[in-house]
């Protein structure tokens, strides 16, 4: 039995890294940023840069951007912070970049040569900005290819553990 349960872990991890293993997270803090210093937040216009002319890369019904914000005000709200769009300390905002048409060089197990095939990606860039003198105080970026013909529920997990790693370091210091 305590085998059984072993092996069902270990498949159950290696289910859900498969399916973040290319996701990459770089997260930086101001040297000054104290995230207990915030009390409140409010958002700036989120910005979505897309090159896919076959539209194949968000599966149709789905909000990408709008499932980003939510998640991005679960962390926040997990910190403390509080949505204010009158008077808040932290302005919040996000750049959703992907490239259907990428180009990645990969090596051919037959011949050993590197060849150009298409890896569609994107990019994440979240940042959080001092409301009173306008100074970047967090800037998380995550990397990952595009995983096309998947379902939007395989899609929102990939979103959610990619904003819960950038979120990870938010209480921590670093300099840029």
């Amino acid at each position: 039995m305590k085998h059984l349960l072993a092996l069902s872990l270990v498949i159950l991890f290696m289910g859900c890294t498969s399916y973040t293993s290319d996701i990459r997270v770089k997260t930086e803090v101001g040297t000054h940023a104290d995230i207990s210093d915030y009390k409140s937040y409010a958002w700036l216009n989120p910005v979505t840069t897309l090159n896919d002319p076959a539209g194949k890369w968000q599966p149709p019904g789905f909000d990408i951007a709008r499932d980003i914000q939510l998640l991005i005000d679960r962390e926040l709200g997990k910190r403390g912070l509080k949505l204010n769009t009158i008077t808040p300390d932290i302005l919040v905002t996000f750049q959703l970049g992907a490239n259907m048409q990428a180009l990645k060089l990969k090596k051919d197990p037959k011949t050993q040569q590197d060849t150009l095939i298409n890896t569609p990606d994107t990019n994440l860039i979240v940042i959080l900005i001092n409301n009173k003198n306008r100074d970047i105080i967090w800037i998380s970026k995550a990397q990952a290819e595009i995983q096309q013909g998947r379902d939007a529920e395989l899609v929102r997990k990939r979103i959610d553990y990619t904003i819960t790693e950038m979120f990870k370091v938010l209480n921590k210091k670093s300099f840029f």
